[in-house]
Formats: structure tokens, C-alpha cells, sequence
């Protein structure tokens, strides 16, 4: 015998008032019971998802990294006439950390609108459901990393000796 519900949700509730209430031997089953592998896959999938989604994030947070470390050494001499006019360390960590937080935020806003876009794409073809928490959680995630990638490479910067700095060439 099947049964329907008006709230989806209560499903497991009412199988189980079913099961108390008959005093036959019955077995009711709701549909996430049905169907628990299939969540089960569900879950396992959206967990390995958040993971490749992380390592994307970190690798862009190296190459930030990478890509910083190269302009602290590119600019060394500019960073160390700066230094020698009177800049204070701090201020040449807050322009080094303004640019890779400027970095971080241009890759991520590029990713969740490329991303947002081809979920809007393909929801004739694969359901996709955008849930906000995800995507805050992600973009949250996403900046945090990149700010934290970009301390490295700001405070090697900030603690340079003007002279060293300007005799650097």
C-alpha cells in the first residue's frame, strides 16, 4: 500500500506512526529510506566536491604566493627607495596585501560568475540547486585563503633593509 504525504519532509515521521499504530506485522518504508544508497552517493559526491574545489583554491593560493614573492623580487629596488624616503614597513605590507586580496577577490568573483553561469546552463540537461550557504561558505573560504597567502610574501617586503634593498642590483 502506498501512502502520500502533503510535506515530503514528514514522511519518515508518518512511516513510523504507521509502523505503531497497525497492529499487523508491517514494514513502511519512506522514500528516503527507499533511496538511502542514492543519498548516501549523494553526500559522498558533494563532500569530494568541496575537496577538489579547496585544492583549486589552494593551488591559486600558491600561485598567488608565487606570483607575489616574484614581484617583491622584482621590485626590490623600488621597495628599498620607497623604505630609504621614509615609508614605514607596515605601509609597504598593506600594499603587497591590497594587491593579492585584489588578486583573490578578481579570481573569485571570475570563478563564482563563470560558475553560477554554467550551473544556469546546464539546469535543462542536469538539475543543478545553488545552495546559498555553499556559495557564501566557498567565496568565504576562497578570500581567506588568498589573504592568507599573500602575508608571506608582504612580509618579506616590509622587513627590507632600504640600503640592502638599493644595492640589490
Amino acid at each position: 500500500i502506498e501512502a502520500q504525504t502533503n510535506d515530503r519532509w514528514k514522511a519518515p515521521v508518518i512511516a513510523e506512526s504507521l509502523r505503531v499504530s497497525l497492529d499487523a506485522p508491517v514494514r513502511a518504508q519512506d522514500w528516503q529510506e527507499q533511496n538511502r544508497s542514492l543519498f548516501s552517493a549523494l553526500q559522498l559526491e558533494k563532500l569530494g566536491m568541496s575537496v577538489i574545489l579547496l585544492l583549486i583554491v589552494v593551488v591559486a593560493a600558491f600561485n598567488i604566493v608565487g606570483t607575489l614573492t616574484m614581484v617583491v623580487a622584482d621590485k626590490t629596488r623600488e621597495i628599498g627607495i620607497l623604505r630609504a624616503m621614509g615609508m614605514p614597513a607596515r605601509s609597504i605590507r598593506r600594499i603587497f596585501l591590497i594587491q593579492g586580496i585584489l588578486v583573490g577577490a578578481v579570481g573569485t568573483g571570475g570563478g563564482l560568475l563563470l560558475g553560477m553561469l554554467v550551473s544556469v546552463y546546464f539546469i535543462d540537461h542536469l538539475p543543478v540547486i545553488s545552495e546559498p550557504t555553499d556559495v557564501i561558505a566557498i567565496v568565504v573560504a576562497s578570500m581567506a585563503i588568498a589573504t592568507l597567502a599573500t602575508l608571506y610574501p608582504a612580509a618579506q617586503a616590509a622587513k627590507m633593509y632600504p640600503v640592502d634593498a638599493i644595492r640589490h642590483d
